[in-house]
């Protein structure tokens, strides 16, 4: 039984749906009431009357407009219309304003709308510079997820009309059985009969839901072959048996699906038709009978491009187009000589050979799809519309990298890579740009080396870079392979060195993974390591989601589209479900708007503008994703600094420290039991017995409200007197000395004694008798000190060892300056008073300099992706990683708010309660927000209610701390205010 043509575009229902499929939508494409609408019938019938056999024969013909070739070649296409009134257009390659102008006038000059089609296998980014790409067939193939599919048509449907563009030469339906094939490879969804027809269908419904023909090609099927039908005519020798069952089944699938188009390819079958060196295009038993009659297909037969040398090395110009129609084609694509072919198709129209029935039969077809493409009442918009470079597409198009990622070995459950803090990790690249986004992506779930080496790297580079891995200690080893090709005949790019480095890797003490970027048959050649990751191309999603999987930021399902080997065959692929780190998401993706979200943009750069800080980086984080990343302005100046990098750049976090090394670090104690919150502090510092701070407890300390003085200006004390104007040697010096060890600024030296000293002062400060809340550094230094006795260490091992070093927070870290890391710090001050120098990797705050630049208060430096990693791990109940930190309830007791006169939590900062105090957060966030605020412009907040995590960093207080427009136009608040 013979299908009617396309009539599925503009009736519901009328595409065969899979079970759990969209049900498909008619197209707008037309704003005329439906009275005032002719039927398809009549519109059709009234063109037939008025046509002209040489406008019937112009309809056949579909001839390719090169935009990019000049005015002369657009005056050769409106002379064609004019002189042979072509019924279609191919667009090559252009840009899409030039493409919607050509087409608005080529319509314009045509008597009947022209059908035009684009080949868009991969979207409009195939053949249009500003158009977007998605991800090639072999990588789309490895989808478990087909309803992506459909998605992916129905936005390339919608920006392809959008640019004047009725049919898309696709899907490809072949199956790419053969793997040194050149031509088809990448293009095919895979070796799976049903993995090909099942995307291709999804595919074709999703184009064919928004108005555009999708055009299955290339029939019979073209994955079988080593040679390409753009250069000689391929020959396919399996029976017709295997035909039937294997390259046909996605063709017969999709036509019983409803696809409104069938591309034949210049195939030499000899099971289908013997007759020597007759391509199926050109066969009437492959596309009449075999396709139109015995797989009862009526829509629109196309033959592959008429200038392949498949057909001219055999075949005269003109000659062919006859041939092509007379096989049952209906419209000939890129015809060589309009002018030969139209004379010998009205000469066998002349003389019976091809009947005017027949013209007719393939005519009215052409125009009932054009009706049913809405060309009846074509109307072009010039410009783009929302739909071309949309976030629709962005993220569909990053869902469709990350839904892809193949993981294909997974010894010893490598992946995803956890227990971070017994890692040594190196990244090794082959080829590619060590600018990509795989690398920067790497680093930010974790502390690693990079290891670049360029695509033809020699024997010498590999032995070397093997010696610097084993010397250097490395237990986990990354490598990342890129610059990888199609061909097989060059192992698809894989040099024999590359190979030669993965055996070496074998033999290292240490656990490997390498992710592909390219052909998953590459796998074929490589040596087996513990985890083995297809990220299929080189683009930043790909690159994006390859790091994401390594490290648990997306879940894996990806499946071999392909047979690699033996070992990798076809279906191949481990699943992880769920996510343990951190991943990157669209804000829509996790119900924000982007358009509002980047209106942090131009609040940022206006105060940079009022100079109310040199620069700053800013996070979002919504439900387990980052939606919002970015860096602004300059560490100092535009003339003397450098453009802030969120990743690179470490800032002071001030008494953020209070919150993420003190307050975390009492949280698990107490948890563990090694402090009480009630118990006397003097329990945990002996030499506060006898003194009125000994009967201080530590809930008083975390609310407070222990009477303690807020801020002591303890350096003074390294002035000879109150005039400030000359350092006490005994403390200080602008030299090392033997006493005069600890560097506190680029220029001055301490000796342990003034610490001693300040610690004596600590300890001798009054307590003054009330229980109101007043902010204070110095309850916070002694619970850093409570800290280190409790635990036995210092509290910067007690943090990098408990918190740090297993979240991966590599760039989170005390005294950067002593660590060769100034240079990442942004400036804090020009200190004209005291260090006399630009206060750069050495904390800002006086008394944790004295202090040794690590302090209960201040003295933590950090980046915004560390410090999100902390704060979602507080926001999930305690967990990053897979790891627990500490107990959702100790969360709870600790960032609930303590005391109805205040707002405050225990260590934590909270919302302010009272209508005529400060608020240090957006007024629409939750009552269950907690986070806290720091002196040199920083800001880390979690509302738990709103599943939101908010972090800014800047150094406000450079050059000079006194600049405080940040605080007085509360800034931060601002910037929170928008993510609401």
């Amino acid at each position: 039984m013979k299908r009617c043509l396309f009539v599925g575009i503009v009736m519901m229902g009328m595409f065969a749906r899979l079970p759990g499929q969209p049900t498909m939508l008619p197209p707008a494409d037309s704003t005329a009431p439906v009275f005032e609408r002719l039927t398809a019938e009549a519109w059709v019938d009234s063109l037939m009357r008025s046509m002209s056999t040489e406008e019937k024969i112009g309809q056949l013909f579909m001839v390719a407009v090169f935009p990019e070739q000049g005015p002369s070649h657009i005056l050769d296409i409106s002379k064609l219309l004019a002189d042979y009134h072509i019924g279609g257009l191919v667009m090559m390659q252009a840009d899409a304003a030039t493409q919607q102008r050509l087409l608005y006038r080529f319509q314009g000059m045509s008597r009947v709308p022209l059908l035009v089609a684009q080949d868009a296998e991969w979207g409009p980014g195939m053949r249009l510079k500003d158009g977007i790409s998605f991800p090639q067939a072999m990588t789309l193939g490895a989808i478990q997820n087909d309803s992506l599919l459909f998605q992916m048509g129905q936005i390339i449907g919608r920006q392809l009309r959008n640019v004047g563009v009725q049919v898309n030469f696709a899907p490809v339906l072949d199956i790419n059985i053969r793997a040194e094939n050149p031509v088809i490879n990448f293009r095919s969804f895979g070796e799976n009969k049903y993995n090909v027809a099942r995307k291709g269908i999804l595919f074709s419904q999703g184009l064919q839901s928004e108005g555009v023909l999708a055009v299955g090609k290339h029939f019979p099927g073209h994955g079988d072959t080593h040679t390409d039908s753009h250069e000689a005519l391929p020959l396919l020798s399996m029976p017709k048996a295997r035909l039937d069952t294997l390259e046909l089944y996605p063709f017969a699938k999709a036509v019983e699906a409803g696809m409104g188009g069938v591309m034949v390819g210049h195939l030499y079958i000899p099971a289908l038709d013997p007759t020597p060196f007759t391509p199926s295009s050109l066969s009437p038993r492959v596309v009449q009978e075999l396709l139109r009659e015995n797989m009862g297909f009526d829509g629109l037969i196309f033959t592959d491009a008429l200038n392949m040398r498949a057909l001219t090395d055999h075949h005269a110009p003109g000659e062919l187009d006859l041939q092509a129609l007379l096989a049952g084609n209906d419209i000939l694509v890129f015809p060589q000589n309009i002018s030969q072919a139209f004379s010998l198709i009205k000469g066998a129209l002349r003389n019976g050979s091809f009947p005017l029935k027949e013209l007719n039969q393939k005519v009215r077809r052409i125009l009932l799809a054009k009706y049913r493409l809405g060309l009846d009442t074509l109307a072009l918009e010039s410009g783009m519309d929302e739909y071309f470079l949309n976030t629709e597409a962005r993220i569909l198009r990053k869902k469709l990298y990350e839904a892809a990622m193949t993981l294909v070995r997974n010894q010893k459950d490598m992946v995803p890579l956890q227990h971070l803090s017994y890692r040594k990790i190196a990244y090794v690249q082959v080829g590619g740009s060590s600018l990509n986004s795989f690398d920067a992506n790497l680093r930010k779930y974790a502390g690693m080396e990079t290891f670049y080496l360029r695509k033809a790297f020699t024997a010498g580079e590999r032995e070397r870079l093997l010696e610097r891995l084993k010397s250097g200690g490395y237990n986990t080893i990354i490598t990342g392979i890129f610059d990888l090709n199609q061909q097989r005949a060059a192992r698809y790019g894989l040099r024999t060195e590359t190979i030669r480095l993965c055996e070496g890797l074998q033999q290292l003490r240490a656990e490997t993974a390498v992710c592909v970027f390219g052909s998953p048959y590459v796998l074929e050649y490589l040596p087996m390591q513990q985890a083995m990751l297809v990220a299929y191309e080189e683009e930043p999603e790909a690159e994006q989601a390859a790091a994401a999987a390594l490290f648990g930021g997306i879940p894996l399902s990806g499946r071999l589209p392909v047979s690699a080997s033996s070992r990798f065959p076809e279906g191949r692929g481990i699943s992880i479900a769920g996510k343990i780190r951190f991943g990157f998401a669209y804000p829509e993706e996790e119900g924000l708007d982007s358009q509002t979200l980047a209106k942090i943009d131009s609040i940022a750069q206006h105060y940079i503008d009022r100079k109310a800080m040199p620069g700053c980086a800013i996070l979002v984080l919504k439900g387990n994703n980052i939606v919002y990343d970015k860096g602004f302005g300059y560490t100092q100046s535009a003339k003397e600094g450098e453009k802030v990098d969120p990743y690179l750049h470490t800032y002071d976090l001030a008494s953020v420290t209070k919150a993420l090394v003190t307050t975390i670090s009492v949280m698990q104690l107490v948890e563990r039991g090694w402090l009480k919150l009630d118990v006397p502090i003097e329990t945990y510092l002996p030499e506060l017995r006898h003194t009125d701070k000994g009967k201080l407890t530590i809930r008083r300390l975390l609310q407070h409200n222990a009477g303690l003085p807020g801020w002591v200006p303890f350096y003074t004390r390294a002035f000879k007197d109150e005039s400030l104007s000359e350092l006490r040697p005994d403390f200080c010096s602008y030299e090392p000395t033997d006493s005069h060890t600890v560097k506190i600024a680029p220029h001055l030296y301490i000796t342990p004694a003034f610490q001693d000293t300040i610690w004596k002062q600590i300890t001798e400060l009054e307590v003054r008798r009330t229980r109101r809340v007043r902010y204070s550094d110095i309850g916070m230094i002694l619970l850093g000190r409570i800290v280190e006795t409790a635990s036995g260490i210092d509290l910067e091992t007690y943090t990098q060892n408990l918190f740090y070093r297993p979240m991966g927070m590599n760039q989170t870290l005390f005294n950067p300056a002593a660590k060769g890391r100034a240079a990442y710090c942004p400036p804090t001050q020009i200190d004209n008073y005291w260090r006399h120098s630009v206060v750069r990797g050495f904390v800002h705050d006086e008394t944790a300099a004295i202090l040794g630049g690590k302090a209960g208060h201040a003295g933590l430096f950090s980046n915004i992706y560390d410090l999100a990693k902390v704060l979602l791990m507080l926001k999930n109940g305690g967990i990053y990683g897979n790891e627990e930190f500490m107990s959702d309830s100790i969360i709870q007791v600790f960032t609930h708010r303590q005391l109805r006169s205040n707002r405050k939590g225990l260590g934590w900062d909270k919302p302010e309660v009272y209508e005529n105090r400060s608020n240090p957060v957006s007024k629409y966030a939750s009552a269950e927000t907690f986070g806290h605020t720091g002196f040199t412009g920083t800001s880390v907040w979690v509302d738990p209610t709103f599943d939101i995590v908010y972090v800014f960093l800047s150094n406000r207080t450079y050059p000079y701390a006194n600049n405080r427009l940040l605080q007085r136009e509360n800034v931060r608040v601002l910037i929170m205010d928008q993510i609401y």
